[in-house]
Parts: C-alpha cells; sequence; structure tokens
C-alpha cells in the first residue's frame, strides 16, 4: 500500500493503472481501494472524496486510450 503525501491525481492513476487491485493512502483524506484499474467509489463516501476519485478514474481512462501512434514518411 502506497501513501502519497499529497493528492496528485496524474501520479495517483499511473499507480492504480500499474497495479490494477490494491489500496493506496493519500495523507489527510483517507484510505482508497482499486479494483480493475479503477478506484472503487462507495455509499459512505462524502461528495469531495466522490469527486477526487472521479478525477482519478478520469486520468487513468485517459491513460488507457493512449495509443502512440508513429509518423510515416
Amino acid at each position: 500500500m502506497r501513501v502519497f503525501k499529497k493528492y496528485a491525481p496524474r501520479q495517483i492513476a499511473n499507480y492504480v493503472v500499474s497495479f490494477f487491485k490494491g489500496q493506496f493512502t493519500i495523507e489527510g483524506k483517507g484510505v482508497f481501494e482499486f479494483d480493475c484499474g479503477k478506484v472503487v467509489i462507495t455509499v459512505q463516501m462524502d461528495e469531495n472524496t466522490m469527486k477526487m476519485c472521479k478525477e482519478i478514474n478520469d486520468h487513468v481512462s485517459l491513460m488507457a486510450h493512449r495509443v502512440p501512434v508513429e509518423q510515416y514518411v
């Protein structure tokens, strides 16, 4: 389980994509779980925490759909 000292959505998304299933902690925010490469959103989360999870999941989906393209001359 990784501890992030501050909320950095891209860095957290990279961690989530790399490990696919597990947990991480953001200092001052709490413990979060992720499964199948996405942060799990639960009913008990407050609105601010849900927005954080959605933002991280948006970054995860951007990373998953990024396709390297080589230009041919």
